[in-house]
């Protein structure tokens, strides 16, 4: 059977990968689909075929060009509102893609990274806080943010849970796991809502009764 032996993506181990399926994109360049001997699962990689793979047995790279990285398809990114900030939606977007890719450690440091930005962003933008330093370190920032009134408590401690989770797969030695990186993403996703979607929500629908007579300013 053709085959090639390399890195599965799928279960880290080198294994022979053996051929199952074929596309040929122009006559000499294909796509060819391999089953991991280890773990049976599958993926694709480029390279060129003297004849169909039915036809090949034995190591496909010892002929033509074969690729020596899978073909992977990135992720399609989180939707998010265009009430948050631009820059806080693209580290969001970036840990997402993180944990999609199985890149667990990075993606709970790049969540924290997420909050740490936003908490900044509100620093920055939020006329009650005109100049006021915020904190360096952003559990201390968050805290004080809630002993000022411009967060509650349940904000608070939302975003404090969150920053310490992201902690550990910043700093822990011990892996951060799928099931981490997802609940992180859950509350994060759940703190810019909070942070900046609903605020910025009430103040349209404020703004429209003010306009229509139904609020005073």
């Amino acid at each position: 059977m053709a085959h090639l032996i390399r890195k599965c993506i799928r279960c880290s181990v080198v294994s022979q990968l053996d051929a199952v399926a074929m596309t040929s994109t122009d006559g000499l360049n294909a796509e060819v689909f391999f089953v991991c001997k280890a773990c049976g699962h599958g993926s694709i990689y480029e390279g060129q075929l003297q004849s169909h793979i039915s036809n090949v047995t034995g190591a496909l790279d010892k002929g033509r060009y074969f690729s020596q990285q899978a073909i992977i398809a990135l992720p399609d990114d989180p939707i998010l509102s265009a009430d948050v900030p631009n820059r806080v939606q693209e580290l969001f977007r970036q840990a997402a893609r993180c944990r999609q890719l199985s890149l667990f450690d990075a993606a709970g440091a790049m969540f924290r990274k997420t909050i740490d930005v936003a908490t900044k962003e509100i620093y920055a933008t939020d006329s009650r806080l005109a100049g006021k330093k915020p904190a360096d370190a952003p559990r201390a920032r968050v805290a004080a943010l809630g002993q000022l009134k411009i967060l509650d408590e349940e904000i608070v401690e939302l975003a404090d849970v969150a920053l310490m989770d992201g902690n550990d797969a910043a700093h822990d030695t011990d892996p951060y796991t799928s099931g981490e990186a997802e609940a992180l993403q859950d509350l994060t996703d759940d703190l810019l809502d909070r942070l900046f979607v609903k605020p910025a929500r009430i103040a349209r629908v404020k703004a429209k009764q003010v306009e229509s007579g139904q609020r005073k300013d």
